[in-house]
């Protein structure tokens, strides 16, 4: 069964490679009072490729490689979309080796409202072993993860949209009126314990 549309929001797809397995990052903006445009969703891409490219990159190993980037309305049925390939696909700056696929950073998306709805999380790839010893990334590493990814709230506000948590559910089922929006505020590392991704080991 499909998801409930969303107006005025844009789904952001970021796919990768992390040691050659797929995987990807996923944000979702809202763009306004009306559902996007394709120039708008044309915008978010270009904004994430820019913020991959500062923020990211320098700050993930040569294993991890962004691919492409595919912004989606999730207002409509078969509504614009669009993709950026342009130069990628684009790998990390870092030489040191870059951890298993299992191992990421979880940075907690807060939107200042209480409830699991209203929290959303960013898995973290592309871990060199120098930035992470034992099961506790580095204190340096886990602050510049963090600015990134304030960064990224930062860019999306900077093209006139809102970060968001889209929530379609509550006490287990749809909500009946449609899903409902929190505007992220701020990123946040709960802790410095690496975490397992289990599925990326395939």
């Amino acid at each position: 069964m499909p998801l409930p549309l969303a107006p005025t929001v844009i789904k952001c797809s970021m796919f990768q490679t992390l040691n050659g397995q797929p995987i990807m990052n996923r944000f979702h903006v809202k763009v306004g009072a009306t559902n996007p445009s394709q120039a708008e969703c044309a915008a978010v891409a270009a904004m994430a490729e820019a913020w991959w490219q500062g923020s990211v990159k320098p700050l993930v190993g040569a294993g991890l490689e962004l691919r492409e980037i595919h912004a989606q309305s999730l207002a409509e049925v078969n509504g614009p979309q669009a993709t950026f390939s342009a130069g990628l696909p684009e790998p990390g700056a870092l030489l040191d080796a870059t951890l298993p696929g299992n191992v990421a950073f979880c940075v907690s998306l807060r939107s200042g409202l209480s409830g699991r709805s209203a929290r959303g999380r960013w898995y973290w790839a592309g871990l060199t072993e120098t930035q992470v010893t034992g099961n506790l990334v580095g204190a340096g590493a886990v602050a510049s993860i963090v600015s990134a990814m304030d960064g990224l709230l930062t860019a999306v506000t900077g093209i006139g949209a809102d970060p968001i948590i889209v929530s379609y559910y509550s006490g287990g089922g749809l909500r009946p009126g449609g899903p409902v929006y929190f505007i992220i505020t701020d990123a946040i590392a709960v802790d410095s314990v690496v975490d397992s991704q289990r599925g990326r080991l395939k």
